[in-house]
């Protein structure tokens, strides 16, 4: 009896992967390891801890729109668009975008946390 071999993902495939998975942690409220626990939670204070940068897109007068998250890079690259309610992932010449409903109060946190960031540069 012969193993079958497991066809390896492209590279698009992968990405495409990442990216849902990052929208459906924050859709569901649940991080991927613990999908089906009704017990553990996502919140946007954990969201955040995996969060390496953050590009702030404000209004004229510097008053919180929306923001970009960066949540992978090195290989691929994948941002949370708070602006487009989207995870947009790029890998080489792969583009993957898929929408999320935000279900752990990220919006609200990014609003505090630019809030509270101007407050300091301003005093």
């Amino acid at each position: 009896m012969s193993a079958l071999k497991k066809k390896s993902e492209t590279c698009e495939e992968q990405l495409k992967r990442m990216v849902k998975d990052i929208a459906g942690e924050i859709t569901s409220g649940k991080t991927q390891e613990y999908i089906g626990d009704p017990e553990i939670e996502l919140t946007a204070e954990k969201f955040m801890d995996g969060v390496y940068d953050i590009e702030w897109i404000t209004h004229r007068d510097h008053s919180y729109r929306a923001a970009r998250l960066l949540v992978a890079g090195g290989g691929p690259t994948v941002w949370v668009n708070t602006l487009h309610g989207t995870v947009d992932g790029y890998w080489g010449t792969d583009k993957v975008h898929w929408h999320y409903t935000d279900n752990i109060g990220l919006e609200e946190y990014l609003l505090e946390m630019h809030a509270n960031e101007t407050a300091v540069l301003t005093s």
